[in-house]
């Protein structure tokens, strides 16, 4: 059998750092390879001494690590066996998910097609139409906005999938696992399907595209900024034109941001004004949400700009798709549940609407994927090392 792991991935809240935080549990030596033994068997097919006979390890080893996954409920034992208890998708699971669900995705795309005379006039309605295209505000409105963020809700009440689910040590989160191999995450990666933000002071800093690099965004600074600070130098081409900000705080950085944004949507701003928020502003440059420094140059928005007065244009956008394309992802779902054969988290016995959070997922991204390539929204460049997104700003006060 092959010994490989798993990559886990979780939503939600995992609460502090302790025995109930599923990433301190699988972060473990060989939690992430006994997870992935037992999904590839059968449900309680395996022991846990066949477990340490295919690690190669004593079976003392392995007891504290399956007693940590058993009180997370990443795992349920029946006679000295086991089964998942999560959605889990190996790497057949993936060449035959993305076959089943490549269709759908081009279905809804085409739908979407049909809905523009009703959706190209609420798009031409955003403030932001007069500096971007129809394209680029559908790829947020509809890829991101709608897709990402309101569908969720819609197909939880559909009873579809599930947002949140109660864990043990009052947590509430869903976790997922893909086998650890490169096609796995070369076939996931390139999904346009990632949603980055980063909130303060009423202002999100948003990117949306695929997983594919390290994107130059608010919200990869602010990680990198707090864990990885050794890293700004290579992550900012203009660092030493920024000291004296970098050694401030985050918070205190992302607040001066969000000033310098709500001044700039709101007043006619040049380089030329600035002074102790000049480095604020290089910073925003740096990451592609203001334009670059020139001499008596007014500084402008780079990307679009959403107001919360616009929410309710982008729920009549979501009140036309969701509805349309509803029968479309219930046929999807139903295709996968009957395959109880072929796929590892339908024979564990996963429940289907959490599996539906990650199906969700997938279709979405494979439906921006048809979208993108037909035109319909904008197709995001890919930056080497960054990936393919576009980035955006809302205003949420």
């Amino acid at each position: 059998m092959n010994t490989g792991k798993l990559d886990l991935f979780y939503f939600g809240d995992t609460g502090k750092y302790d025995a109930f935080n599923p990433s301190y549990v699988c972060t473990q030596k060989y939690a992430a390879e006994i997870l992935f033994l037992i999904a590839s068997c059968a449900p309680y097919e395996l022991s846990k001494a066949e477990i340490a006979r295919f690690l190669r390890v004593e079976q003392e080893t392995m007891r504290p690590i399956i007693d940590s996954l058993l009180g997370i409920k990443a795992i349920e034992c029946k006679d000295d066996t086991y089964r998942i208890c999560f959605p889990v998708f190996l790497q057949g699971d993936v060449q035959q998910m993305t076959g089943i669900l490549s269709s759908v995705g081009d279905s809804i795309a085409r739908t979407l097609e049909r809905l523009s005379s009703q959706l190209v006039p609420i798009a031409q309605r955003f403030r932001c139409h007069k500096q971007f295209s129809v394209g680029r505000i559908l790829y947020h409105v509809i890829c991101d906005s709608v897709f990402d963020d309101r569908a969720f809700a819609y197909f939880e009440k559909e009873k579809l999938l599930c947002t949140s689910k109660p864990q043990p040590g009052n947590r509430d989160y869903l976790m997922i696992g893909y086998e650890a191999c490169e096609e796995v995450a070369q076939s996931s990666n390139l999904l346009l399907c990632s949603s980055n933000n980063y909130a303060c002071d009423g202002v999100r800093f948003n990117s949306f595209g695929d997983s594919c690099g390290r994107r130059k965004d608010m919200y990869r600074f602010t990680r990198i900024f707090d864990s990885e600070p050794h890293e700004l130098a290579q992550f900012l081409n203009r660092s030493e034109d920024i000291e004296m900000l970098l050694s401030s705080d985050m918070k205190n950085i992302a607040s001066r941001c969000s000033s310098m944004v709500k001044r700039i949507v709101s007043n006619d701003v040049y380089w030329t004004d600035l002074t102790d928020d000049a480095e604020t502003a290089l910073l925003l440059s740096e990451l592609g949400y203001i334009s670059g420094r020139q001499e008596n140059n007014r500084i402008s928005m780079m990307v679009p700009v959403f107001y919360q007065n616009e929410q309710p244009l982008i729920i009549a956008v979501s009140d036309i798709v969701l509805p349309q394309i509803n029968d479309a992802v219930r046929q999807a779902f139903d295709s996968f549940s009957m395959r109880t054969g072929d796929f590892t988290a339908v024979r564990h016995m996963v429940d289907i609407k959490e599996i539906g959070n990650e199906l969700w997922h997938q279709i979405f991204g494979l439906t921006n994927e048809h979208l993108a390539k037909a035109g319909f929204v904008d197709k995001p460049q890919y930056i080497n090392g960054q990936g393919s997104f576009f980035r955006s700003i809302r205003m949420e006060s």
